[in-house]
């Protein structure tokens, strides 16, 4: 008796176990299905946050860019090359991720300000000449007098020594991206040599002191003012870039050319320092690559441009003074022995180096 009462506890036991099994198995698959169940939602919850919000996460960089001409003006042409570059480039790699908006020109904020703009943050990107922040920035001046290219310049250690220099001043030095044509002076009046005696010339910073060497007297008012100082004749001439005075209408009162041209015409592009070190690499990248594409497209643009200009000048009834041999080196000894005393004496420190990058060895 006593063994088959065993037995039968024994078989008990056996379907107390099996039923314990088939429910932690149940228990198991339940939990199992939860489980799976929690990773759906969860994956439907992420699926759903980046179809609502992704795309907008995308288009949150935009960034404010001004420059410091009329928009339709070509001193804007090597900024439409860069915008242009940069564009592209988003819409291959990062289609809606960054937007540069052009917010204007002078219209928007007054040149000479736009670069302190840029420094405080009210903007993001200025494109400019140094002549515009040379009060902010002195040794901007030099770029200027520089012999090289903008390349070259990065290749020379020129461009990094400037972004040096403006990394203190909260700025980002994305480059030279134009337009590096150079300056030529423009007369209402003849002149036979290298002296502007008792001529009143407008002058910006660029080339006040090549002025001043040459005698005459500078007279410091802002382009939109210049059309109307040559039709009252309040000033006798002018310096400016090779092309470009005809958007102005300035050749209406203009009678003569100057050779030789001289320095070279700068378009630095700037950057808030701050938003500058905010941008994933990715876009640092895009923004550099489109500012060095912008250099080479400019210089190779231009070269094919001066030739038309220089014609269209003369249909204008415009004559070229082709001041003799000794009188061309005399004008430009003046232009760049002045340039450069000017820049030492404002410049003491950090003179000297500038000097030695953007001057090529004889």
């Amino acid at each position: 008796m006593e063994g088959k009462e065993e037995d039968n506890k024994a078989t008990n036991d056996d379907l107390d176990d099996a039923k314990q099994n088939k429910k932690r198995e149940k228990e198991e698959k339940a939990m199992k299905k939860r489980l799976v169940f929690a990773l759906v939602l969860v994956f439907f919850a992420f699926f759903v946050s980046v179809s609502q919000f992704g795309l907008a996460k995308a288009e949150q960089i935009t960034l404010k860019a001004v420059t410091a001409w009329p928009k339709t003006a070509s001193d804007n042409k090597s900024l439409d090359f860069f915008l242009e570059s940069v564009a592209k480039q988003v819409e291959k790699k990062y289609p809606g991720e960054l937007k540069i908006n052009l917010v204007g020109g002078p219209e928007a904020v007054k040149i000479t300000d736009q670069v302190h703009a840029a420094q405080t943050g009210m903007v993001d990107i200025v494109h400019t000449t140094n002549a515009y922040y040379v009060h902010l920035l002195p040794e901007a001046d030099a770029m200027k007098l520089s012999n090289f290219t903008p390349w070259e310049e990065r290749a020379n250690g020129a461009w990094a020594y400037y972004n040096e220099l403006h990394e203190k001043k909260g700025l980002y030095f994305l480059g030279r991206i134009g337009t590096d044509l150079p300056f030529s002076l423009y007369l209402t009046k003849p002149i036979k040599t290298a002296d502007l005696k008792g001529f009143n010339i407008r002058v910006s910073p660029m080339y006040l002191q090549l002025v001043k060497g040459l005698g005459g007297n500078p007279v410091v008012i802002p382009p939109t003012e210049v059309y109307t100082a040559l039709e009252r004749n309040v000033v006798d001439g002018y310096g400016w870039p090779t092309i470009g005075i005809r958007e102005w209408g300035w050749e209406k009162h203009t009678k003569y050319i100057v050779e030789p041209s001289f320095y070279t015409g700068p378009h630095p592009m700037v950057m808030n320092l701050k938003t500058w070190n905010g941008l994933p690499k990715k876009f640092k990248d895009v923004i550099m690559e489109a500012a060095m594409e912008a250099e080479k497209k400019i210089v190779a643009y231009y070269k094919e441009e001066i030739n038309k200009e220089f014609s269209l000048l003369k249909k204008a009834g415009l004559q070229v003074i082709d001041l003799p041999p000794a009188e061309k080196e005399k004008f430009l000894k003046v232009a760049y022995e002045e340039g450069w005393k000017d820049i030492l004496a404002k410049c003491p420190e950090t003179g000297p180096k500038l000097k030695g990058l953007l001057t090529k060895k004889k």
